[in-house]
């Protein structure tokens, strides 16, 4: 898959800078900020905003953040507060928030809380058809299930029609960390052409946020000033590694 010029799902993995400002001012100073730094991908989470109930206000902040990054990706989440985000949101709020951004066309990527919805393939059907690309995505701040279990949510993800997967879990123990490696392994040997996101949360899963073109995993999240979820690294180092495997890898 390639977004502006980006190619999601193979070789050295997109590195993503959320922007966490609670004020339109705010999110667009950072945006400009972020702008001239050498990040692939922009996340913009709304669930910060201070004004994030306002259609408005969001079709306004959303152009303006187009207009501002430009050759960078910008991926739309709301982060509910069932999957670690910041406020509450109703299923209908959330729904239709979504499809006003799929109508106005200005985000690159749309994030869709699947496990959020009563029937997400329909919620992602709709998205497509206004030209939508959808990353479907499941977090547990509390635990890391089974292998099979965190496959299994990765191939739900693709059978209800989302472009991209993504699973975040928080590892109890280093072989948390380990189990979910194996199944990001598992799931790209399932499907190699479809593009997925892992990665294991805190300082313990932090080696995930780095292995990912080892293992499979196509964009990691890095932090400039505020992180948006634990364990995110800041994007210097983030971007430092990165390359220093790709061009091990690619000797």
């Amino acid at each position: 898959m390639n977004i502006k010029g980006k190619e999601i799902g193979t070789g050295r993995p997109l590195v993503c800078v959320p922007i966490v400002e609670k004020t339109s001012e705010a999110i667009l100073k950072e945006a400009n900020m972020l702008a001239e730094r050498p990040v692939d991908m922009i996340e913009w989470r709304i669930d910060w905003y201070e004004n994030s109930d306002s259609g408005e206000a969001l079709r306004n902040v959303t152009s303006e953040l187009a207009k501002i990054l430009k050759d960078k990706i910008l991926l739309c989440t709301f982060r509910s507060k069932a999957q670690g985000g910041e406020r509450e949101i109703t299923r209908e709020a959330y729904i239709e928030m979504l499809y006003n951004f799929a109508q106005q066309g200005k985000a690159d990527i749309l994030d869709v809380e699947v496990c959020e919805l009563e029937q997400p393939r329909k919620v992602i059907e709709e998205l497509h058809q206004h030209g939508a690309v959808v990353v479907a995505s499941d977090h547990n701040f509390s635990k890391t299930p089974e292998v099979d279990i965190m496959t299994e949510k990765l191939l739900y993800m693709k059978k209800i029609g989302a472009d991209i997967a993504k699973l975040a879990v928080m590892p109890n123990s280093r072989e948390d960390v380990l189990k979910l490696l194996e199944a990001t392994v598992k799931t790209k040997e399932l499907c190699s052409d479809y593009p997925i996101i892992t990665m294991s949360m805190g300082a313990t899963g932090m080696i995930s946020r780095i292995a990912g073109q080892t293992f499979g995993s196509c964009v990691t999240f890095a932090a400039v000033g505020k992180a948006s979820a634990p364990g995110q690294m800041p994007l210097e180092d983030v971007m430092m590694i990165l390359n220093k495997i790709s061009e091990s890898m690619e000797k």
